[in-house]
């Protein structure tokens, strides 16, 4: 019960970094929002897998988490690259690299969510 608890604490934080980075919050609701997300990720990795259950929806999270680090980390720069030399003004590194950390947890709790919403079929 616990790791559901921490998942859906986890997903609600998510939605609140977003919001706080989109509607520029002060600092320490960020700060406190991106702490609250990434805590039940810890809590949920102490114990261990109680159950089938559980594990299908961690392995549903971290394979989406995995492909928005290969994204975030690969794809991007390289897209955005084609695309600033497309245009002919090479303006540097438009997306942060920091994207990618944040890209991976978000991905990992709407793999997870989209997984239980489904009911794992």
């Amino acid at each position: 019960m616990i790791y559901l608890t921490m998942a859906h604490i986890g997903g609600l934080a998510t939605v609140c970094t977003c919001l706080a980075f989109a509607l520029d919050w002060p600092d320490f609701a960020k700060g406190f929002s991106i702490g609250v997300m990434v805590a039940p990720l810890i809590v949920m990795l102490l114990p261990r897998f109680r159950d089938e259950y559980i594990e299908t929806l961690w392995q549903a999270g971290t394979a989406l988490a995995f492909a928005a680090v290969v994204i975030g980390l690969i794809a991007l720069p390289f897209l955005e690259g084609v695309y600033d030399g497309f245009r002919g003004n090479g303006s540097g590194q438009d997306i942060p690299a920091e994207i990618a950390g944040f890209g991976a947890i978000a991905a990992f709790y709407l793999g997870f969510h989209t997984r239980w919403i489904r009911g794992l079929r």
